[in-house]
């Protein structure tokens, strides 16, 4: 799979028109940013095809408190590295805050780019477990 957008979206921006287009960066990292958005909303096993797409459900992270943090990131990691093929070397990392938001790094790098750049993004949980990707 190539690195830049969706085939949905190159046909709603009408680029099959023509082939030989570029693709900036800007627009591979926000096609990329959408998934993640999709998967991190997505909860693991509510995808009768894909029962791994997604990540776990934050309200049961309440019950393996002790181990919670470990198992959402390796949740998140496991579905970028199964989902999202534009994306290689996928590293989640929990940064911890003095607020009560839950924090994850996301860096990657582009699959199939010569010069490789890498991506960062950033997963949040709140008090009421709203996810954003950022």
């Amino acid at each position: 799979m190539g690195n830049g957008p969706s085939l949905l979206r190159r046909i709603q921006r009408q680029e099959l028109a023509n082939p030989g287009s570029r693709v900036n960066l800007q627009e591979v990292r926000d096609s990329i940013l959408a998934h993640l958005r999709t998967m991190c909303l997505t909860r693991e096993g509510t995808m009768l095809t894909r029962p791994d797409y997604g990540i776990a459900c934050v309200s049961e992270m309440v019950h393996n408190f002790p181990d919670a943090i470990a198992i959402m990131a390796r949740s998140i990691r496991h579905t970028i590295e199964t989902y999202e093929p534009r994306l290689t070397n996928v590293r989640v990392r929990h940064v911890p805050g003095p607020d009560l938001i839950l924090r994850f790094e996301i860096s990657a790098q582009l699959t199939g780019n010569r010069s490789n750049p890498s991506l960062q993004f950033e997963t949040t949980i709140d008090t009421t477990r709203a996810i954003g990707v950022h």
